[in-house]
């Protein structure tokens, strides 16, 4: 039997639909196989042919031209640039923008089942990985989890955060819209991965993804009782929306109110000495606190050295790579209102010396569950700043830091930026004069993705590549689109916080997301079809 190389336009289209579901078990799971699958579709898209109406179709619809227009501003960018070696780093990043977007605009465009096959596929991948995590989470793993971020296993947890986001919210639109008429059984699959997802957010306490949940989910109820002629059920949605903005709010208070309840301190208690007859230092200029106690107060490193060597191996004066040092048990013992001295640490357990020789420098820090405990660090981190404290290594107080470099940065090169890779010696510039960020590690991008296009090529190519973005959505018709303006509006609050699009996992996600809501036909009327006919 002779071996054709030639295969239907219906099997090139099940090669092309199954390397978009490998690509969306990647985009959780596995960075290496995310850079595969873009290639294993565009030798498809090859092998494929029909290339005299591909190219008609790129003709016709601009709106490819536009996504892609994107990663040819990154190659003109080049031009301009003073690091060749990073522009071309950031260039190769891009890549997905321009093969998906081609790719997917110009093949037969997916139906209604196939859409939903995807989003049910990318959502199992979710809750796999977030599986993989509870395994690590709950010990099994036997790995020292020190900060929650690290049981994100596979991509950045940020960039976690976003995909359950959106599995959460496009499963939901299979549950909740009765249009679709989706069957009872897939309503209960869909609504407990939902419930599962919502807590697991929870649990990765990605301060990004849960302000992300809150927003998108008040802007969803917002909508909903903004086109509603019930005006119970109208009542109902502004009573909820109300509450979903206000108690998050208000907990943040409650939060900011207690850090701030601090112990009085008079000179009768800072005169008083150690049950050993030994006096106390105090740095009364250090106002920095923990669970409202002074940091730097009743301290005496000679009893500490002493008892810390009986309950320790690792040295008193050290500095290693698992986190601990000696101001981390300061902290760990201020945390539990005890002193700093040996009859503090005396007091502390077997598993308290633990986690400070694991760096952990507050004991509710190895509680696993609690939000408080993310809330509490980003109050204490900005109480650290206001008191000129150094912000490098904390995320939420170097990003102001980042914010003013990058500014500095876009007033020097306003209209067209630094060019393509540019950044990275504007920025080692503004870091070499900075009184923080002397680890090389903390030197990073604005951490805004609207700065990040400003700064790289100025105020024309962050028009030019926001209106690349938006335009194709009025293009194509698909302003009602659920999925399409669920998926980028969770993108877009995303980049007010990340340089979301400035990363592999993130642009490899969001071109194929992207494109795939864009030119898909899952709300036309004949949707349910599942013999559609190809583009061409």
């Amino acid at each position: 039997m002779q071996f054709s190389r030639k295969l239907s336009d219906k099997q090139h289209h099940q090669v092309y639909f199954a390397s978009l579901l490998l690509l969306a078990i990647s985009l959780p799971t596995s960075k290496g196989l995310m850079s595969i699958f873009p290639f294993v579709s565009l030798a498809n898209w090859i092998w494929e042919g029909r290339f005299k109406q591909k190219v008609q179709i790129l003709r016709t619809t601009p709106s490819i031209s536009l996504l892609i227009s994107v990663f040819f501003v990154y190659l003109v960018g080049l031009s301009w640039t003073s690091s060749m070696f990073w522009g071309l780093h950031d260039l190769k990043i891009q890549v997905p923008l321009l093969l998906m977007p081609l790719i997917i605009g110009t093949s037969q465009r997916l139906n209604f089942r196939e859409v939903k096959i995807l989003i049910a596929v990318l959502s199992a991948a979710v809750i796999f990985a977030s599986i993989c995590s509870m395994y690590v989470w709950l010990g099994f793993s036997g790995k020292e989890i020190q900060n929650s971020r690290e049981i994100s296993l596979f991509i950045s947890h940020i960039r976690f955060a976003l995909l359950i986001n959106i599995s959460i919210f496009s499963l939901g639109w299979y549950v909740f819209n009765p249009k679709l008429q989706t069957p009872s059984s897939e309503k209960k699959l869909f609504s407990a991965a939902i419930i599962w997802l919502t807590l697991f957010l929870f649990i990765l306490k990605s301060l990004t993804g849960l302000v992300i949940f809150f927003i998108t989910t008040g802007t969803i109820l917002a909508w909903l009782g903004f086109n509603t002629t019930n005006r119970l059920r109208r009542m109902a949605i502004t009573l909820s929306v109300i509450l979903i903005l206000i108690l998050p709010i208000a907990y943040i208070g409650w939060c900011i109110q207690k850090f701030y309840a601090i112990e009085p301190i008079t000179s009768s208690l800072l005169n008083e000495k150690t049950s050993l007859g030994n006096p106390y230092s105090h740095d009364l200029k250090n106002r920095q606190l923990e669970n409202g106690h002074y940091i730097f107060l009743f301290i005496n490193e000679n009893e500490l050295r002493e008892e810390w060597s009986n309950r320790s191996n690792t040295d008193y004066e050290s500095s290693v790579p698992s986190g601990y040092n000696k101001y981390v048990l300061f902290r760990y013992l201020t945390s539990k209102g005890l002193r700093k001295d040996a009859d503090g640490l005396k007091k502390l357990t077997d598993q308290d010396i633990r986690n400070i020789e694991h760096g952990i420098p507050n004991y509710l820090f190895a509680e696993k569950l609690p939000v408080y405990n993310r809330i509490y660090q980003l109050i204490w981190e900005f109480d650290v700043y206001q008191k000129g404290g150094n912000p490098s290594g904390h995320s939420f107080t170097q990003r102001i830091e980042y914010y003013k470099i990058a500014w500095q940065i876009i007033r020097e090169h306003f209209w067209v930026g630094t060019g393509t890779g540019g950044y990275f010696k504007a920025y080692q510039e503004k870091y070499d004069q900075n009184p923080y960020f002397k680890d090389e590690q903390f030197r990073q991008r604005s951490h805004n993705m609207f700065l990040c296009y400003w700064v790289d090529y100025g105020l024309i190519g962050l028009g030019f590549i926001c209106f690349a973005f938006t335009y194709p959505v009025f293009r194509e018709k698909k302003q009602k689109s659920f999925l399409l303006l669920i998926f980028l509006f969770i993108v877009l609050l995303s980049c007010l916080n990340e340089d979301t699009l400035a990363n592999h996992d993130g642009i490899t996600f969001f071109a194929t997301l992207y494109a795939v809501f864009l030119f898909a036909d899952y709300e036309q009327s004949d949707q349910l079809s599942t013999d559609d006919k190809p583009a061409y």
